[in-house]
């Protein structure tokens, strides 16, 4: 394309800033300036699952329903069922062995005490199992973070701290995440104050946040496996990471 001065109609080699005859400001053709390729903000936030150098643009992952990780926790949820049969009879056998070997104890009282003993862990495999079938999922963003300390029956000799995160649900309900384990409490290591995050109650580790570029790692969902947050699988057992 010929291009020419709009002032003194020379002819322009080339795209200089000014006619080269008369000294006029030129201007670049529509035509050219069109043609300057400009960044597409949808290459970065291209919503669920995007990921630009690795890591996961703003948004909730859409692996939420990969069958590699259902499959992954029916697998692991069938081996704990397995372990659960296994261990609910091991106090009344033991208690049965230990009548029979050292004669301490009456078979009679030794049935009795290790059926009870049995009957507890039932009980609590039932609790377990039904708190964790009422849960619900939902999202919400992180309000409050606080801990308090709390005592045994009342003795300041034995201690323990609560850790307690509190979240506003998207439906305006207010949630409070209570953890008693600093090493084990999920939801107060990994969520920060103002962060929107999703909660899976089926997962091992169940919380996804919504900005997953400022979290310090990727938990796997299954393993609860700490990962880069460049990362597309765990390391540990291979499945999808939720980015």
């Amino acid at each position: 394309m010929m291009n020419y001065c709009p002032n003194c109609g020379t002819q322009i080699q080339g795209q200089p800033k000014f006619c080269q005859n008369c000294g006029a400001a030129l201007t670049p053709p529509a035509a050219e300036a069109a043609s300057v390729p400009q960044p597409d903000p949808a290459a970065f936030y291209a919503g669920n699952g995007a990921v630009r150098n690795g890591i996961p643009a703003p948004g909730f992952s859409d692996r939420a329903d990969d069958p590699e990780i259902l499959n992954a926790l029916q697998k692991n949820k069938k081996a704990a069922g397995i372990f659960g049969v296994i261990l609910i009879p091991l106090p009344l056998i033991g208690f049965l062995i230990y009548s029979k070997v050292t004669g301490n104890m009456p078979a009679a009282q030794a049935f009795k005490t290790g059926a009870i003993v049995s009957a507890v862990f039932l009980v609590f495999t039932l609790i377990s199992k039904i708190s964790s079938a009422l849960k619900k999922p939902y999202e919400a963003v992180v309000t409050d973070k606080r801990t308090r300390t709390r005592t045994h029956n009342g003795d300041e000799n034995d201690s323990y701290t609560e850790y307690i995160t509190v979240v506003k649900t998207t439906d305006g309900k207010q949630k409070t995440i209570v953890e008693t384990s600093r090493s084990r409490a999920l939801a107060w290591n990994y969520l920060n104050v103002g962060d929107r995050f999703k909660f899976h109650p089926q997962f091992a580790f169940p919380y996804e946040r919504f900005d997953k570029s400022a979290a310090p790692c990727l938990y796997c969902a299954v393993c609860q496996k700490q990962n880069p947050v460049e990362a597309d699988r765990c390391s540990k057992c291979g499945v999808p990471l939720l980015k």
